[in-house]
């Protein structure tokens, strides 16, 4: 695996911040993700911007969930924006996946879609009091046979779900968010994410691209980050 398989998340930035991490002599991660805040902030010209200035590749964490032609219009309406990702909710359900796989197929031909399945902030009791869950394998692979019927392209999820997917869906990309750095994860420095691993964790569990955010975005060092982060992926 490669620094290309690494997506750096830009959530909670400002534009001045964005800049500089991007300008970042030593940033050259390929691809940032912009999620649902900066998106609804910045529009559509945030994504062009990136994509133009740093000729980043870009990742749309808009996890759109309605009813599917809410869906399907709301992907219309990304038509010719240079985006490589796009997240929708699983819990949508088979429908709605299809219609935005279909509608995005028209609009959007070089975007992957994604599924989304649980939150990773979410922890098991937090998915035993809103959904009833306890079995929390047979519920995730609930939800990852529903993006397998649907042919949507991957999935998102947490480092401990990673090999349920490879195993039952190998065909499905696996995007994993709650990535942290050992000393994070030591010192209990995880923010709101809940289900966290390590880089070399996640890489060795099968995921196919890994979503960082601040660890890198706020790092004190973003080069010696990068030298770490490297390090893992050459392994």
């Amino acid at each position: 695996m490669s620094l290309n398989q690494t997506i750096v998340a830009l959530d909670q930035m400002s534009l001045d911040e964005i800049d500089l991490f991007l300008s970042h002599p030593d940033n050259t991660l390929p691809i940032v993700k912009i999620g649902l805040e900066l998106f609804v902030k910045y529009g559509p010209d945030l994504v062009h911007k990136i994509h133009k200035d740093y000729k980043k590749k870009i990742f749309l964490d808009l996890k759109l969930h309605d009813i599917p032609v809410t869906v399907e219009r709301a992907i219309h309406s990304l038509k010719n924006l240079p985006i490589d990702f796009l997240t929708i909710h699983i819990s949508g359900g088979e429908e709605m996946l299809k219609a935005a796989l279909n509608e995005a197929r028209k609009s959007i031909p070089d975007c992957k879609i994604l599924g989304v399945s649980f939150l990773t902030s979410l922890e098991e009791k937090d998915l035993k009091t809103l959904f009833g869950i306890t079995n929390i394998d047979e519920a995730f692979l609930r939800l990852f046979g529903v993006a397998e019927s649907s042919q949507i392209d991957g999935v998102i999820c947490s480092p401990h779900e990673i090999t349920l997917v490879k195993k039952h869906f190998p065909r499905l990309l696996v995007i994993t968010p709650g990535i942290r750095f050992s000393d994070e994860i030591n010192s209990q420095n995880t923010q709101d994410q809940k289900r966290v691993a390590t880089p070399k964790d996640a890489l060795n569990l099968g995921a196919d691209f890994l979503v960082i955010g601040r660890s890198l975005t706020k790092a004190i060092n973003l080069s010696e980050r990068l030298k770490e982060l490297a390090s893992y992926l050459s392994q």
